[in-house]
């Protein structure tokens, strides 16, 4: 069992069908098949053999893709490094997973540390220069002998890094079976087809564009259309080009859409959206169907669990909900005390199945505490209604307790985005005198709209309890997010 595995299926059955999409440079399920086989080798003679690792610090690229599957093909574990770092959180990572030979571009490059800081680092392979791997690209000589994957579906398959937005990043463990469940979980729920046509703009090295969008489009031999980042113009294009039926991204793109109406006749071949990284604001799915007819599906998932654990389905999707649980994926919601609460009570999801990670890198404390008692502890708050659905309150680290009252943050922001004017924003608490922290919003407006703190005030007033009203209403020209596109509290609370 390797993830590798879908190519070898999808140049057997369909070979000339194009697999990848990337600016000028496409690439068929056959030629892929080849390069990642010629990838292997290459990786085999630097002396990369079943569990060792290889560090991808890439831009999204067609080189990601191929060294990924590569290193996975002969049991190597590819380790996946935000292509957003700079030189010491590489460095971080780097050491933190020990990997021999690290993948890089010539642009990062400089951001990669003094070689004397990664002294685990044997090779360091510059993807334009080097001339083995631009051999294999082009197809010089002979085609490469099949590499046959000798792992299991308990062998580590990747490790992609969280935490990011909350503390020191953790190295998540994911196995074959972990990844290759995942895909097919996603396959089944979105009814994906051969024929289907997606954009990736996401940032490869995170569960979303990894396991959700790439994984499960090759091993369902549909088409990729992958871009470095999000250029509205470009993907507009591409998508009027190509046809795309299908449309990933994070809730910011989707507002930044709806915000340019010239939009609606390019994305007319869309069949299916799906908003991952961090919840949707339930008036823009709700924008978003009046302008486009369809909705934006939601799931639950995260990078211990390997993307998909809940769905919102294509067949009853409810708004504001994400979803039941997804195949044979198990989820509860339980007490301080692991004990199930009853249904319509908040409490702490806790997740349970074939996704769940093996471990934390050789982090044995951090594992136990997450995967106590056999069920994955994910950290957010959320609650069944009487017909299964679940639905996210919020992180229980984001809590803001302002006069003894809990205040999910995003409840209050879920109700901004109701206002006509405002685009954007993030609620968190700010420590104060008399309440212990007060719940405050940060805001951007959409272009050419006006209002003031005094009436978005007025407006939550009128339609929450008092406790829940922001104290006060910062106005701001952008907030800090992620690479993901997940608005950064901590960054808020500075």
């Amino acid at each position: 069992m390797n993830i590798a595995d879908s190519f070898f299926h999808a140049a057997k059955c369909f070979p000339d069908k194009k697999a990848l999409i990337s600016g000028n440079r496409s690439y068929t399920y056959a030629e892929m098949n080849r390069i990642i086989d010629g990838v292997a080798g290459c990786l085999i003679r630097l002396g990369i053999s079943k569990g060792a690792r290889v560090a991808l610090y890439l831009a999204n690229s067609p080189e990601w893709i191929l060294f990924y599957y590569g290193a996975a093909r002969i049991g190597a574990i590819p380790v996946c490094v935000p292509g957003a770092y700079k030189k010491d959180e590489t460095k971080e990572v780097v050491n933190n997973s020990r990997p021999s030979i690290l993948v890089t571009s010539e642009e990062l490059f400089p951001q990669v540390p003094d070689r004397k800081e990664i002294p685990f680092i044997e090779n360091i392979i510059t993807v334009e220069s080097d001339e083995s791997f631009q051999s294999i690209l082009r197809g010089d000589g002979k085609n490469p002998s099949p590499v046959k994957p000798e792992t299991t579906g308990e062998d580590p398959g990747s490790i992609l890094y969280t935490g990011g937005t909350t503390g020191t990043p953790k190295g998540a463990v994911l196995t074959h079976r972990n990844l290759l469940y995942s895909a097919q979980n996603v396959a089944y729920h979105e009814r994906m087809v051969p024929d289907d046509i997606g954009v990736c703009f996401m940032p490869l090295n995170h569960v979303f564009a990894q396991c959700h969008i790439m994984n499960t489009y090759f091993s369902n031999c549909a088409t990729l259309v992958l871009f470095p980042a999000f250029d509205m113009d470009k993907v507009m294009a591409a998508v009027l080009k190509y046809q795309v039926t299908r449309f990933y991204a994070v809730p910011t793109i989707f507002i930044r859409i709806l915000n340019a109406p010239e939009t609606r006749k390019q994305l007319k071949s869309l069949r299916y959206a799906f908003s991952g990284g961090t919840s949707m604001p339930s008036e823009i799915v709700r924008q978003w169907i009046d302008a486009f007819g369809i909705p934006i599906h939601e799931a639950y998932g995260m990078t211990e669990a390997a993307s998909c654990v809940t769905f919102n389905h294509i067949f009853r999707h409810k708004i504001g909900s994400i979803g039941t649980p997804a195949g044979i994926v198990e989820v509860k919601v339980v007490d301080a005390d692991d004990r199930q609460v009853k249904q319509g009570d908040q409490g702490e999801i806790v997740v349970r199945g074939p996704n769940v990670m093996k471990e934390y890198f050789e982090q044995p404390e951090e594992t136990a505490a997450a995967l106590r008692n056999g069920w994955f502890h994910s950290g957010d708050v959320g609650l069944f209604d009487n017909e299964g659905y679940l639905y996210i309150i919020d992180r229980i680290k984001d809590i803001i307790i302002t006069g003894g009252e809990n205040v999910y943050p995003k409840e209050v922001e879920d109700l901004l985005h109701r206002h006509e004017a405002v685009n954007e924003c993030g609620v968190v608490g700010l420590p104060h005198p008399e309440y212990g922290e007060a719940v405050t919003a940060f805001v951007t407006l959409k272009p050419g709209t006006k209002t003031d703190e005094k009436e978005l005030i007025a407006f939550c007033k009128e339609r929450i309890a008092n406790y829940k009203v922001p104290k006060t209403i910062r106005f701001v020209t952008d907030l800090p997010k992620s690479p993901q596109g997940k608005i950064i509290r901590r960054a808020l609370r500075k």
